[in-house]
């Protein structure tokens, strides 16, 4: 037996790589879900219905077998997985709908463009992280969706005209399960996604490579000591998981259509949201349980809109799914993430001053007259912007308060969060329909508002005190979509939803001109950083820090973890809900498609962009997501936004703060050797004891147009 082999054979649960286990949890699952379902609707669910449910949960399968795939094989969760085969597939229907080729042929070459992309993005994004915490590349993977979505909005606008839109499957195939009509593209669908998963399972069962993949899927550094190429297997992985992703969005693009290029992956955050679902329901390792949860999923979707005829209902019923399977597995998800296997590390912290060095008066003034000046320097930016950009400046400051938020939760309690903006949406919501329809005091009303926001966030906290890991990601992500889509649409809560208030005078201080509010939103800024630094010099703040280090440990030295966590929620839902307060007077109202899933996520990468438990980092990150945005045209500024994000975590991995701290150890340094100040690394700086940070980054920029080589450890 192999050493691959030897490894691989305690990959348990894979029986999809089997066609009889494939055909039997295909069987079982559509039987089991359709009785289940039907069961709870008060008028069973029609044939049909469940049918359809099936082929479209087919479809999230084969994104979430590609996510289970890559997090298998490289501990990550690839937020660019809904994306991932965009590109490949835009390119596709573009040469069917435009240039007039027959639908096979167009199809072939865009699963043959998936492979190439996927095998280029793994080469020269994704191995350059090897080394690199997985949270920096979880929003490595972040800012390739966003520069997939860009390059696959951008390819149609090239065109003056893309013909009749139509991307359909050949044939005119069509019968009836009632009451749905089924044309080719379904029965396409039907047969296309059984055979790719048995010839996946084959792969993976009865080739050397598939055995190699399962081995270092099951213990990758034991894999490469034994020479197992595990470089190699990577980039077949990421190009397999391309492969899955492109076939995806043609297949479903063949069946439901599409308005738009701009929503050619078939559901953005919704369609990502599925596709987590069932990769976590499947525990992110075992391929047929994937599967299984795929296929109940839409059998779900679909019979939750038949009964009430409204895809939002999906959205919010879809929560309680998640939390479910999530406790039920808690015991299973915990073990996998304290050995390792679900490694979700977090950056590390700047290393604070040492008192000796601290207490000196030089040192003192100079951080006192930094700070000034960067406050005078934001509060005197209305002189030089126009009218324009002062609104600008407004809401990017407002995006700074929550990223701030996100540096209390994530970067000093160790919870992913991507459903930040919802809860600043909760905050604002509150705020606006107090003051705007019940004449309640601007103060009054966000102070509710905080409040509000505060107790929701304490609500999607209760869970982490069992689920840990980027598990509860997949909580918070749902929450952003089911707020997006339900709490703060004033179609379903009207009485929620204030869309339009006038900008108060509080304390008789006018708020109609852009840098009024500026102002007052800058004030708002510094208020909340200085709270949260204290929050930091704290006992719990200490207490939040060492459980996000090591849980385990800090249990075992008598310290209660479990307020602490509560706590880290509580205050970012707080802070979050201020910001929200500010933003909803700044728009004169609370507008839904402003609480998009998608600005979650983008906040998420700003935190890490500027330094996940920097609070300097995380204004530098707003800063620079939120002024591509503004700035560059539609298509354009994700685009961009990906790319520079991408080469700023490859040449700067520990943040945009990082140069600054390093330019202040140096500092601290000198001020230690002048005055003969015996400390040990007095200028420690964000790794702990690298003030070698400028130099590094240097060297990464230059390395960035150099060839990724495949280590020769690895093969």
């Amino acid at each position: 037996m192999t050493p691959a082999r030897r490894i691989a054979a305690g990959w348990r649960l894979d029986a999809l790589a089997t066609p009889a286990g494939a055909a039997a949890a295909v069987v079982v699952v559509a039987l089991a879900g359709w009785a289940v379902v039907a069961a709870a609707l008060p008028e069973g669910l029609p044939a049909g219905i469940a049918v359809r449910g099936l082929v479209l949960g087919s479809l999230y399968a084969l994104n979430a077998i590609g996510l289970v795939l890559v997090f298998r094989a490289s501990k990550v969760i690839n937020f660019a997985q809904a994306e991932f085969g965009s590109v490949a597939a835009v390119i596709a229907i573009v040469l069917v709908v435009h240039h007039r080729w027959a639908y096979v042929p167009a199809v072939v070459l865009g699963l043959v463009l998936a492979v190439v992309i996927g095998v280029a993005l793994e080469r020269l994004v994704i191995r350059r992280f090897a080394a690199a915490p997985r949270l920096i590349l979880a929003v490595a993977t972040v800012a390739l969706a966003q520069l997939l979505a860009g390059v696959a909005i951008v390819i149609p606008l090239l065109y003056d005209e893309l013909g009749d839109g139509v991307f359909k499957v050949p044939g005119e195939l069509r019968f009836t399960v009632e009451p749905v009509v089924f044309d080719t593209a379904y029965v396409v669908a039907i047969v296309a996604v059984p055979v790719v998963a048995i010839a996946l399972g084959v792969f993976l069962r009865a080739t050397r490579y598939g055995v190699a993949i399962r081995g270092a899927a099951e213990n990758g550094e034991r894999a490469s000591l034994l020479g197992v190429p595990t470089a190699r297997l990577a980039t077949i992985v990421w190009a397999i998981a391309a492969v899955l992703s492109a076939a995806a969005v043609l297949l479903r693009v063949s069946i439901v259509g599409f308005s738009s290029f701009a929503g050619v992956s078939g559901g953005g955050s919704t369609l990502l949201l599925f596709t987590l679902s069932a990769a976590v329901i499947g525990r992110m390792e075992s391929l047929p349980r994937t599967v299984a949860a795929a296929l109940f999923l839409g059998v779900f979707q679909e019979a939750v809109t038949w009964s009430y005829a409204n895809t939002t209902v999906v959205d919010a019923l879809l929560v309680v799914v998640i939390l479910v399977a999530l406790l039920v597995q808690r015991g299973v998800l915990s073990r996998a993430y304290d050995t390792g296997i679900a490694t979700w590390d977090a950056m590390r912290e700047a290393r604070p001053i040492p008192v000796e060095v601290r207490r000196h008066p030089e040192v003192r003034a100079v951080a006192m007259g930094l700070k000034v000046l960067a406050v005078a320097a934001a509060a005197a930016l209305p002189l030089v912007a126009r009218p324009s950009q002062e609104n600008a400046l407004t809401i990017v400051v407002i995006y700074a308060i929550v990223a701030v938020s996100l540096v209390v939760l994530t970067g000093w309690a160790g919870h992913i969060s991507l459903g930040q903006f919802a809860l600043a949406g909760f905050g604002g919501a509150t705020t606006a329909v107090l003051y705007g329809r019940h004449d309640v005091h601007i103060l009054a009303a966000t102070l509710a508002g905080v409040l509000v926001a505060g107790a929701v966030s304490l609500a999607i906290g209760l869970p982490a005190l069992r689920i840990r890991g980027p598990f509860l990601a997949v909580t918070t992500l749902a929450f952003a979509v089911t707020s997006f889509t339900y709490f703060l649409n004033g179609r379903f809560l009207d009485w929620f939803v204030e869309d339009r208030i006038a900008r108060p005078e509080p304390f008789g201080v006018s708020l109609e001109r852009d840098w009024q509010l500026y102002e007052l939103c800058l004030a708002g800024l510094v208020l909340v950083m200085w709270g949260t630094r204290n929050l930091r010099a704290s006992r719990t703040g200490r207490v939040l820090v060492a459980g996000r280090d090591n849980e385990t440990a800090a249990e075992a030295a008598s310290i209660g973890t479990t307020r602490a966590k509560l706590t880290a929620f509580v205050v970012a839902g707080m802070i979050a809900g201020f910001a929200g307060a500010l933003y909803v007077i700044q728009q004169e109202g609370l507008h839904t498609d402003a609480f998009s899933p998608q600005v979650s996520l983008k906040l998420f990468a700003m935190v890490v962009i500027g330094g996940l438990t920097s609070l300097p980092g995380a204004v530098l990150g707003a800063v620079y997501v939120r002024g591509a945005e503004f700035f560059l045209p539609n298509g354009w500024d994700l685009l961009v936004s990906g790319v520079g994000v991408l080469v700023l975590l490859m040449v700067m991995p520990r943040g945009l703060s990082a140069p600054f701290y390093a330019l202040r150890d140096r500092y601290l340094d000198g001020v230690a050797r002048r005055h003969g100040i015996a400390v040990p690394r007095p200028g420690a700086g964000p790794s702990g004891g690298d003030a070698e940070v400028l130099g590094e980054a240097l060297e990464r920029l230059r390395d960035l147009g150099a060839p990724a080589s495949e280590p020769a450890a690895r093969g």
